[in-house]
């Protein structure tokens, strides 16, 4: 196709940003100038963004995922009162062993602490 026959056919309000580029353009079958496009250096591409959108894509449908079944769930069959019972009764349980191994005779944090009151209590060594 002409090109002074595609720009007398327009509008001239139409063409007034493409004129001088259609008209500094050479005759060469490639449009594109020399090293834009088609050059054989090789462009080098960064997987950053793409890798960014898949790991927040994922965390997205998670998220979604949380927040449509998950969440519905937990509020029809609230379970914290009985979970904080069974973790009171479970902490008396420990409390109770642990008083146990405390409290005998031979252990070392008695030891320990008769060591400590007879260091600063006890008589006066002479």
């Amino acid at each position: 196709m002409d090109k002074k026959r595609l720009v007398k056919s327009l509008e001239p309000e139409d063409i007034k940003g493409f004129e001088e580029f259609i008209e500094g353009q050479s005759n060469d079958s490639t449009f594109l100038p020399r090293g834009v496009g088609g050059s054989s250096k090789k462009n080098e591409t960064s997987f950053e963004h793409f890798t960014f959108l898949t790991n927040d894509s994922v965390r997205l449908t998670k998220l979604k995922h949380l927040l449509s079944e998950k969440l519905p769930f937990s509020a029809k069959f609230d379970q914290s009162d009985k979970l904080i019972k069974e973790q009171t009764a479970e902490l008396e349980l420990l409390r109770a062993k642990l008083f146990e191994v405390c409290d005998s005779k031979d252990s070392p944090y008695r030891k320990s602490l008769h060591e400590i009151f007879d260091s600063f209590f006890g008589p006066p060594k002479i």
